[in-house]
């Protein structure tokens, strides 16, 4: 690696959870090398989270249409790299792709994981991520930057929701009308990946109901546009005051509405990592998916029963029957939100 690297290029990755767990990495870079210019690469709207974002000094969107139609995207994008004379690239996915702009676009000195047969696009090669070692992926990003093994024991995850998108949040919020004392909670009943990380959608509905009745929380759901339809029917069972903000939400506006909840209950997933990157309390439900790799940073509460079978990392249930998430009760995370909200407020049923 170049000693002192000037102007470096950091290749963001592709999907919302990774994004945020990248955090840490890109605030280790800055440290590093305070007086260089840094630019994220990341994917269109991915770049709208980062707008602000303390770490680098310009963030570059971009989207590649699939195949064939792709090719003029990328010559564009190559064209700009190009024009920027970036003397690093810091390639934090794993894909061929994502090595193969860098390399065409002349950056001399590119660092990425060492697989996907992209090693002769690299000119530092860092060994793979390996599934099952009980490190959280945070962790291996940072091995991208230091070739030492120990890296910072905190670490720094932390994300601001911008003014704007800050000011919308609280005018949704106010048509909840709570009092001071009023807990607001959001329930994140999606998973992009796939069912397998998803809870019982039942389940969200009772718990929404409790957490009205027994501690007199307010509820907020939050979800994409492909999750429209399974909200609807979550809030259609609560009783108790909801708002359902599922597929009404850009990515900057989602931080912002998380970041005013005082606690929220999600599947592993992106907006998973959003809750804790804005600061906010979070009950994570694992399944299928690794809670040692992939856990919320910060202090939140993990539930996971851990099956023989888990994690299988699979999209959809290979057994079928949902078991790692069905183990996960009601009642389970009913005394995981009363550990994190000591002061929640009084039963609506006194």
């Amino acid at each position: 690696m170049i000693t002192t690297p000037q102007n470096i290029l950091i290749r963001g990755v592709n999907w919302l959870g990774d994004a945020l767990i990248t955090i840490p990495a890109m605030r280790v870079l800055r440290e590093r090398y305070p007086r260089s210019r840094m630019t994220l690469l990341i994917k269109a709207p991915l770049d709208t989270l980062f707008d602000g974002f303390d770490a680098v000094d310009e963030v570059i969107g971009f989207s590649v249409r699939k195949g064939i139609a792709g090719l003029p995207d990328r010559l564009r994008l190559i064209r700009r790299l190009r024009k920027s004379k970036f003397d690093l690239c810091l390639i934090l996915p794993n894909s061929f792709d994502s090595a193969l702009i860098p390399f065409l676009s002349g950056i001399p000195e590119r660092t990425g994981f060492n697989r996907d047969g992209r090693g002769a696009l690299l000119t530092r090669r860092i060994p793979p991520i390996a599934k099952g070692r009980g490190e959280h992926q945070a962790r291996e990003y940072l091995k991208l930057i230091l070739e030492e093994t120990n890296t910072p024991e905190k670490l720094d995850f932390s994300l601001s929701p911008g003014p704007a998108a800050l000011g919308w949040a609280k005018e949704q919020i106010a048509f909840l009308t709570p009092s001071d004392d009023t807990p607001l909670i959001g329930l994140n009943p999606g998973a992009a990946y796939g069912p397998a990380k998803m809870w019982i959608p039942e389940r969200f509905s009772e718990l929404g109901t409790r957490l009205f009745n027994g501690i007199g929380a307010d509820i907020l759901l939050v979800g994409g546009p492909s999750e429209i339809a399974l909200c609807r029917n979550i809030a259609r069972r609560i009783s108790g005051e909801v708002l359902d903000l599922s597929g009404r939400t850009d990515l900057p506006q989602l931080a912002a509405v998380l970041s005013l909840c005082d606690l929220v209950v999600t599947n592993d997933s992106g907006p998973m990592h959003l809750a804790s990157a804005v600061g906010t309390p979070v009950v994570a439900l694992f399944g299928s998916t690794d809670p040692d790799a992939t856990s919320p940073l910060g202090e939140h509460v993990i539930l996971s029963k851990r099956m023989e079978c888990a994690p299988c990392r699979e999209r959809i249930c290979p057994r079928g029957d949902m078991r790692c998430m069905k183990e996960i009760e009601v009642e389970d995370v009913m005394e995981a939100v009363i550990r994190l909200l000591p002061e929640a407020g009084e039963s609506r049923d006194d």
